[in-house]
């Protein structure tokens, strides 16, 4: 079944303490990249994908990003903002949006994550992803199991990669990655149906209150529910600019 998706949920609320003491008057998802703000490149790479309507669910402590994008008429999209409690984790943003979204599938993403397709490619990854048929789907990037950088979100376990962006079915018995060789992690695109919204309030808080979407995906799959998995190609780029590390690696693949 053919289908539309033209609203995006923007996450934009973490408080960007590994990069402190700057983040204290400059979020993280406005530090310059490439000649733009990180958060500018996502704008343009949802508006590529088809994408209208914006929802960017921010911290208090964020004015400069409403400042900055305003309405979204400079875009040709319209932009919407919604406060979210500091601490209350990466999946507050989706509950923040449930009356807004109408019921609709929606594309997820997370304002700090730089993602740039391989210039010879006719779609981004982003299009990719958009023009499945799955209401829950992601991008994955596939590492070896021994491998996995901290600041990655583990999904599950992964055949090996392969050139082009084969789309996986994931299913209950993948979530167990223990003697596998390769597994998924999560990069940061998503696209969700209506029914996330019961899911995350099914799930429990972590220890320290935070609601994490990746949680209640997983018991979701657990349910025998299934997702597609979209591997980014190996020529495909992201960057988690959360860290001095990754966005300075950033800065320089995207220096003209």
């Amino acid at each position: 079944m053919s289908r539309t998706i033209t609203r995006a949920v923007v996450a934009a609320g973490g408080a960007g303490t590994k990069m402190a003491p700057i983040t204290r008057i400059l979020p993280k998802e406005m530090l310059p990249a490439g000649g733009r703000p990180i958060l500018e490149h996502l704008v343009h790479e949802l508006r590529t994908a088809g994408i209208t309507d914006v929802l960017f669910v921010i911290s208090a402590h964020k004015p400069q990003i409403p400042a900055y994008f305003g309405s979204g008429a400079a875009y040709g999209m319209d932009f919407s903002y919604r406060l979210q409690d500091d601490g209350a984790g990466p999946g507050a943003p989706v509950l923040a949006a449930e009356t807004w979204t109408q019921g609709q599938p929606f594309v997820f993403a997370f304002g700090d994550n730089l993602i740039r397709g391989a210039a010879a490619d006719s779609q981004t990854p982003l299009q990719r992803l958009v023009s499945g048929t799955s209401d829950c789907s992601v991008l994955t990037r596939i590492f070896p199991a021994d491998s996995i950088p901290a600041h990655e979100t583990l999904l599950g376990a992964a055949d090996a990669p392969e050139p082009g962006p084969a789309a996986v079915v994931f299913g209950r018995d993948r979530l167990d990655h223990a003697g596998a060789q390769w597994v998924h992690a999560c990069a940061a695109r998503w696209v969700l149906g209506p029914f996330v919204f019961k899911a995350l309030r099914a799930c429990p808080p972590r220890p320290g209150g935070e609601l994490y979407l990746i949680d209640a995906i997983r018991r979701w799959i657990a349910a025998d529910n299934h997702l597609t998995a979209l591997p980014l190609r190996p020529d495909d780029l992201r960057f988690n600019c959360d860290n001095w590390e990754t966005y300075r690696d950033a800065v320089a693949a995207l220096r003209p």
